[in-house]
């Protein structure tokens, strides 16, 4: 019997041993970069505010430094981990979120503000928001339930209904927080892994067509929701009122002008500009940096994009590619939407700029997320390009347009069957 014959074999009795690879450093280096943008930031803009209220300019930019510091390891003990790992957690998690996302809706339990209520305050914590767990745990729990199903995620009664009633509860709940711009995230996260798995187009247009009436209904019906909108439309037509936060948003760009006023020399920061470091950091990032600030941040999001779906694509599995895209989705969309809203191309929705934004819950969970994306950049595959992939998606219309995990090959496939 021939040496590699016993090899192979040896390699059967032992289990499957999976190819590792270095974490994909592209994406690590951009968050990390976008993290420590946001450390700097967050003391600059907030400075004026931590100033009157605890007459400590630099309160918020300590605490997101030891938040980034925490969310750091998490994401490095998360890399390390092995993804697979949390299929065993997708379903408790996500029963824990809804059960939060209710609890917060609760008078008492909740914290208002500015007409949401959105937080639960926890003792030595502060302020924590359920939606963004939610985030990630419709990434998990999807990624395994769609795993499982396969084909039939194209049916009607198989796939689209069963989709709608998993998904259908929790973007209740965060919409009637009211937090519009959280929901639009959840289901756009939500729509893209039921894309990947292979859902048939006609159920997502329809999908589509639910979302947009369900969100014309609820801003319709909202009175604070409705003057976004038509401050949006036209924002110096009240730019004391429905228009201010748009116009005091593009003033701020517009002082920055190319190369900004210089660091911690921002204008809008001394209590003109509503939430500077947190929905409107990105002002603040063009109005200290400029344009070439505004572009930076824009490139390392786009290098996030690309990095994290060509994850998706490599991936060894359905399930590691599916949570790939989830992840990838939730956090680019997130970050487009809030500077799409800084710069008046989208109605204030009050989201916060992944990595960058003051907000401890939001920073560490970010920041966990992109460490189950490293993880499985360290199994995915490394041949191959993402247009190669993307072609491929039109001819496999019919299955998942992730890779499945399959049977064994070669030399390991026919000692198996000695």
């Amino acid at each position: 019997m021939s040496a590699a014959v016993l090899t192979a074999r040896r390699a059967v009795r032992s289990g499957v041993q999976r190819e590792r690879h270095e974490v994909a450093y592209p994406l690590l280096v951009s968050v990390v970069a976008l993290t420590a943008i946001g450390v700097v930031m967050v003391y600059s803009a907030s400075s004026v505010r931590s100033y009157f209220s605890t007459s400590d300019p630099g309160t918020q930019g300590m605490q997101q430094a030891i938040w980034a510091v925490l969310g750091v390891a998490l994401m490095y003990l998360a890399s390390r981990a092995d993804f697979r790992h949390l299929r065993y957690l997708a379903i408790p998690i996500y029963v824990g979120t809804l059960v939060l996302l209710i609890v917060v809706l609760i008078p008492g339990v909740g914290t208002m503000v500015a007409g949401s209520r959105r937080w639960i305050v926890l003792p030595g914590i502060g302020g924590f928001q359920p939606a963004e767990l939610a985030k990630l745990s419709i990434c998990l729990y999807l990624a395994h339930w769609l795993d499982r199903r396969g084909r039939e995620v194209r049916g009607l009664r198989s796939g689209l209904i069963p989709f709608g009633m998993l998904v259908v509860p929790a973007f209740l709940l965060i919409a009637l927080e009211p937090d519009l711009g959280t929901a639009a995230v959840f289901v756009a996260v939500a729509v893209t892994v039921f894309y990947m798995a292979g859902a048939n187009l006609l159920y997502l247009g329809a999908i589509g067509g639910a979302v947009m009436g369900a969100t014309w209904l609820m801003v319709t019906t909202t009175p604070y929701q409705l003057q976004r909108v038509q401050g949006f439309i036209d924002p110096f037509r009240d730019p004391l009122v429905t228009g201010y936060n748009a116009v005091q948003a593009l003033l701020a760009l517009a002082l920055g002008g190319i190369t900004g006023m210089g660091l911690g020399a921002s204008r809008q920061k001394f209590l003109y500009l509503p939430a500077p470091s947190t929905d409107f950091i990105f002002a603040i990032i063009g109005e200290e940096w400029g344009l070439i600030g505004t572009l930076t941040v824009l490139a390392l999001f786009v290098l996030i994009a690309y990095q994290g779906y060509r994850i998706a694509i490599h991936a060894p599995d359905t399930f590691s590619g599916l949570l790939a895209a989830g992840i990838t989705t939730w956090l680019v969309v997130q970050a487009f939407i809030n500077m799409m809203v800084v710069t008046a191309l989208l109605p204030v929705t009050g989201i916060p700029l992944p990595f960058i934004s003051y907000g401890g819950s939001a920073l560490t969970i970010n920041l966990v997320a992109v460490g189950i994306l490293l993880s499985i950049s360290r199994e995915a595959k490394q041949t191959g390009s993402v247009f190669d992939a993307l072609v491929g998606v039109g001819r496999r219309d019919r299955r998942a347009r992730l890779p499945r995990a399959g049977r064994r090959t070669g030399t390991a496939r026919r000692a198996a069957r000695r």
